[in-house]
């Protein structure tokens, strides 16, 4: 019974990771090109808009259209 007990433990512990959540990012690059990236955000990249992420990717694509609109921002968009 031991055995089972900590083996579904591990199973669990295991998995957990898989089930985090994932953000995504509205970001601007050194162009001013925008773009919405998955997990967050690497070099030549800042984040704009939420700085701790969307929830979904419809949130970011939502806050993606307004920057769209900021040529001071974005003068492009990579979709």
């Amino acid at each position: 019974m031991k055995k089972i007990v900590v083996a579904s433990l591990l199973v669990v512990g295991l998995s957990l990771p898989a089930f985090a959540a994932t953000k995504w990012y509205v970001v601007v690059d050194t162009v001013k090109n925008c773009s919405v990236v998955e997990g967050g955000t690497s070099a030549g990249l800042t984040a704009i808009g939420n700085k701790d992420g969307y929830d979904s990717p419809d949130a970011a694509g939502d806050a993606l259209t307004k920057f769209r609109k900021d040529t001071d921002t974005c003068v492009g968009v990579v979709e």
